[in-house]
């Protein structure tokens, strides 16, 4: 695939060196904008399916602290346990599954024939005691095991018997033969035990599934309360691949750990040794809160990959007192109550988190703590003031009216459009930045046309510095407050899987559209933290336990991995387009290419950046750098794909993926083709 685009790539090079070009880009190094902050090119995750549990945390059982099915938050989802105990039971072949977890057996875990199980509870754990007769018993549960990476895998058993007895623990393929084995000693105390196993099987195909089984003697009563599995190359817990991806990106800030998720979330319950952790159900979102991850494995995230850390705090049902005490955990000094307790936890030396956002989408009726302007006003005149005395030298984000478009209308659920002005007529100078959260496209059906709404989605980044200037702009300087933006969330939101999104080439093309109306904001936008970081929104996923890129990871690549910061004055000379506004914005003249461009520190390398959102027709460019004298090579990536509803899956991740080459530059001019619906990054290095 990767030689084919290549191929394509190089034959509209050849087309294009005696033509005249249909799109005159230039581009000009001596009229130069304030710097940007790297912090554009952000990341945002949250508890929230597979992002952490089953996406980015390396850890593989399902239900790793034995808890029962009706732990499952149920909320607005309807039966969606039951569909996800049945969806389990015929991948894995367990044919008891969804009874036994009706009859006394944990979710996810299936039993012998020969058990009698029940599921107890002491302090704030549960766990799963089974009976046995006069044979040897089992419980299961299905896991997705990266052999493609690695043979070895990592236990830890927390249990207990009635008597000193045996347990094995199996890694089966669905046809129960027995590819690694190890064995536990129980007695009568509760005792966590870690192990070592290698899976070895010559059979294995990426995406294969397998049983873990645990097994008991005959004539005992056991009890489990915990048992995790990692792959042994897991990199502190998170998944090696998402760490060498985030770091190959330079990935410079990383928003958590909500979301809709830190409106119920109390930061303590996720610190301290995994025992005193509350394992509780997901507050905002179907699924359980292990409690697993916490701040210091986020931080410690952080470092691995060299983001720059951005918590936004529960102002949901939460106070300002446990926001501020957050803010000490992570930024004092080792001497004080909470800065001692960092230092029990394994790190003496302070995080030094400067951003924080207080709150998230306070403004509509699905998050918890929702509120109207006024009151919201007056919890951040509560919260700023505690969370700035913990820490004078942090930077604080208002949570703002956030942007979730259908037809070109904020949605009505329970906003207050008068939010931002309340903000700021209340709080003045007390604000510093204000988010923003632009979710778009929801009103794109399945019977859409795809072109049509992707015109819709492009005809959004024409018209978002208006959008940006109406929500944040006209009530800060109002205010007489200089305006700041930071976009928290971000993500191009179309339903259907017949019409683009997120997760496809109209995502990686409307992000970089955003991204390019940033940089050209004149420092009003100061920070982006794209959503999300792993199977939510764009990006990365990880399915059947083989990670892939989505194509608007590739497009984050582009910016976050090149050395720019000035943006440089670009003129550019395209055909146009209209919008219906069918389902997002009706508009005229819309330019078929877009472009911006970023010098480095040293004036030495130029990255531009054009994207083709013609979703038919190839554009010839050309483009033309003046007041910089360019070598006679450049370096090119691009990202395209034809077919706007085209996505790459784990059996075909490379479906959409990203073309390196070199490019002829002639004198201070180049000339190409970029195919339809294509991102292309140009660095041109100084002689």
């Amino acid at each position: 695939m990767k030689m084919v685009k290549l191929l394509t790539l190089m034959f509209c090079f050849a087309l294009m060196q005696d033509v005249v070009a249909q799109v005159q880009i230039t581009v000009g190094v001596n009229k130069k904008d304030k710097p940007i902050s790297r912090n554009l090119f952000g990341l945002f995750t949250e508890h929230l399916g597979r992002n952490v549990y089953g996406g980015a945390w390396a850890q593989v059982v399902e239900n790793p602290e034995f808890v029962p099915a009706s732990y499952w938050p149920v909320r607005d989802y309807g039966n969606m346990m039951e569909q996800k105990l049945q969806q389990s039971q015929e991948t894995f072949k367990l044919t008891n599954l969804v009874n036994d977890s009706r009859n006394g057996f944990a979710a996810y875990w299936a039993s012998s024939d020969n058990l009698h199980g029940r599921l107890l509870k002491e302090g704030i754990h549960d766990f799963q005691q089974i009976e046995t007769g006069d044979e040897v018993g089992y419980i299961q549960s299905g896991v997705f095991l990266p052999l493609h990476r690695t043979e070895g895998y990592e236990l830890t058993l927390r249990a207990r018997s009635n008597n000193q007895t045996k347990v094995t623990l199996q890694i089966l393929d669905l046809d129960e033969n027995v590819l690694g084995e190890t064995n536990f000693e129980l007695n009568s105390a509760w005792e966590t035990n870690k192990k070592t196993i290698k899976v070895r099987t010559s059979e294995h195909q990426k995406g294969d599934a397998y049983l873990l089984r645990l097994l008991v003697e005959p004539g005992t009563v056991t009890e489990f309360a915990r048992i995790l599995c990692f792959p042994d190359d897991h990199i502190d817990g998170w998944e090696p691949e998402l760490v060498a991806l985030l770091k190959n990106m330079k990935l410079p800030l990383l928003r958590f750990p909500g979301g809709n998720f830190v409106s119920g979330y109390h930061w303590m319950d996720g610190v301290g040794p995994i025992d005193e952790r509350p394992v509780l159900p997901n507050p905002a979102w179907h699924g359980m809160e292990w409690n697993h991850v916490g701040t210091d494995e986020w931080i410690n995230l952080c470092r691995l990959v060299g983001a720059t850390p951005m918590i936004c705090v529960n102002a949901g049902n939460g106070t300002a007192e446990e926001a501020a005490n957050w803010v000490r955990y992570c930024n004092d000094p080792a001497n004080t109550s909470m800065g001692k307790l960092r230092a029990e936890n394994g790190h003496k030396e302070p995080f030094n988190v400067k951003i924080w956002e207080v709150g998230n989408e306070l403004c509509g009726e699905w998050q918890i703590g929702f509120t109207d302007g006024d009151d919201y006003a007056r919890r951040y005149a509560m919260f700023a003031p505690q969370l700035l005395k913990a820490d004078s030298s942090i930077s604080l984000v208002a949570n703002g009216l956030i942007q979730v478009l259908e037809k070109s209308e904020l949605i009505s659920r329970g906003v207050d459009p008068e939010w931002n002005y309340k903000l700021m007529e209340h709080n003045g100078n007390l604000v510093r930045s204000v988010s923003v959260h632009s979710l778009v496209g929801r009103a794109v059906d399945e019977n859409a046309d795809p072109v049509e709404a992707w015109k819709d989605l492009v005809a959004f980044i024409e018209n978002y510095p208006d959008f940006l200037h109406n929500l944040v702009v006209e009530p800060m300087e109002q205010a007489n407050v200089k305006p700041k933006v930071a976009i928290t969330e971000l993500m191009d939101w179309p339903q259907p899987r017949s019409v683009g999104n997120v997760t496809s080439i109209s995502g990686a093309l409307w992000y970089s559209g955003i991204i390019n109306t940033c940089i050209r904001s004149n420092g009003l936008v100061e920070l982006v933290t794209r959503s999300a970081l792993m199977n939510h929104g764009g990006g990365l996923r990880k399915d059947r336990g083989i990670i892939y890129s989505q194509p608007v990871y590739w497009s984050h690549f582009m910016y976050s991995s090149q050395n720019g910061t000035i943006p440089l004055d670009v003129k550019t000379d395209s055909p146009v387009f209209a919008s219906t506004g069918k389902y997002v914005i009706n508009k005229e003249n819309i330019s078929t290419v877009d472009a911006s461009a970023l010098l480095d520190e040293t004036g030495n390398s130029a990255s531009i950046f054009i994207c083709n959102r013609d979703a038919e027709t190839a554009q010839k460019v050309e483009l033309t750098i003046e007041g910089f004298n360019p070598k006679k090579e450049a370096a090119l990536m691009m990202i395209e794909s034809n077919d706007l509803a085209l996505r790459n899956s784990w059996e075909n991740p490379e479906t959409i993926a990203p073309v390196f080459d070199k490019i002829t530059v002639k004198g201070n001019t180049v000339k190409y083709t970029i195919p339809p619906l294509a991102l292309v990054r140009i660095i041109l290095d100084s002689e």
